[in-house]
């Protein structure tokens, strides 16, 4: 019945919001979509959503926030498809407010357009915002959004992005960062699950989504550095989750690697047992382990230049490399030091204080779309 909302008649006064998730190279996309989302309905106590999305059904089913599949933006031979679809929910659903995540998909963004339903898009700066607010087709079809929302602060932002976001004609909201909510607590339980006691050390090695030729990599480099860890960590215990779209082998259980699975929906129950993370440095993952305190080592993709840099989260966490002698000293050397609490507190005053100013710009749309 869950995903069965949006066929209901839409009740006097009721604000409808209708999210388009992409789904890319890992599961940041939809996550992020998910935490406003979640923020909102907090914000607006009589908000209905439903999502669009393009995968990760597996991810967004626990929070009972309701979606209708659609075929990928990238899938432009599905395109005629997909506007049937978007016409269909438009029209029964009938949304005040459409956000686009990261990607303005031409056929739902034409049919929120004809239908006067009021549209953002949200997005990291990276290549695929600067793509479209480059191109003078895609610049031209940005500018008749009605507000832009920039995921980090503008002082994050590289002056050479700020000058590009500057020529979007729309109102823009600089706001980062973005976590979703957490309402899950199950630490001991998951220890007893994967027999593990408050005397391991535990290393949680995730790659989001696991898209990137980089995974591989770092997953054979931190099992090859092992021996080095053990030595001075003999109690230490490898959960590996490498997200659903890792194209190599999961590891075998054995003495060191205690758990191994491509995908976990509560990824924050391992983060609160981990002693240290290892990880691909998306902006989600790395949002996430920030608001976590755990020290992590956090590798960015050659090829992903919206990832832990310059104008990102440095300021949490350590950037690391793949090297199997290097990748040993860095794990080592977060597996001593302790969870940071004050880091925590830090990061959630500015993550609640983001969540606080998205909403209230979102309230501004719903108002004028009466």
């Amino acid at each position: 019945m869950r995903n069965n909302i949006w066929f209901l008649p839409k009740k006097p006064g009721m604000k409808r919001m209708l999210f388009h998730a992409i789904n890319h190279s890992g599961l940041g996309h939809l996550n992020r979509s998910i935490a406003v989302a979640q923020w909102l309905k907090v914000g607006i106590p009589d908000l209905q959503v439903l999502f669009l999305i393009e995968g990760g059904e597996n991810f967004i089913n626990p929070t009972g926030l309701p979606w209708i599949m659609v075929p990928g933006h990238n899938q432009t031979s599905e395109n005629e498809n997909c506007e049937q679809i978007t016409r269909n929910i438009l029209s029964v659903f009938r949304p005040d407010v459409l956000m686009h995540e990261t990607v303005l998909h031409e056929p739902i963004h034409c049919s929120a357009r004809e239908a006067g339903v009021k549209e953002a898009l949200m997005a990291n700066v990276g290549g695929l915002l600067r793509d479209q607010l480059t191109r003078p087709l895609s610049r031209s079809r940005m500018n008749e959004l009605d507000l832009l929302i920039v995921l980090q602060q503008r002082e994050e932002v590289a002056r050479e992005d700020q000058a590009l976001i500057d020529q979007y004609t729309g109102r823009t909201l600089f706001a980062g960062p973005l976590v979703r909510q957490k309402d899950r607590f199950a630490g001991d339980a998951l220890r007893k699950k994967l027999n593990l006691t408050e005397a391991n050390n535990v290393i949680l090695l995730t790659f989001g989504g696991g898209g990137y030729n980089l995974t591989g990599e770092l997953l054979a480099n931190t099992l090859a550095a092992r021996a080095a860890i053990l030595e001075r960590y003999p109690r230490a215990k490898l959960i590996v989750i490498t997200g659903p779209y890792f194209s190599g082998e999961l590891p075998e259980e054995n003495d060191f690697v205690c758990y191994a699975s491509r995908f976990e929906p509560f990824l924050t129950d391992y983060l609160n047992i981990a002693s240290g993370v290892v990880c691909m440095a998306g902006y989600s993952t790395v949002n996430e382990i920030a608001a976590s305190g755990v020290p992590a080592v956090c590798v960015p993709a050659a090829e992903a230049d919206d990832q832990v840099g310059a104008g990102n989260m440095e300021e949490y966490i350590r950037v690391g490399c793949t090297d199997t002698g290097d990748l040993a000293l860095q794990v080592i050397s977060a597996l001593a030091r302790e969870r940071d609490l004050s880091v925590t507190q830090e990061f959630s005053r500015r993550a609640k204080a983001a969540a606080e100013s998205i909403v209230g710009e979102i309230k501004r749309l719903f108002d004028d779309a009466v």
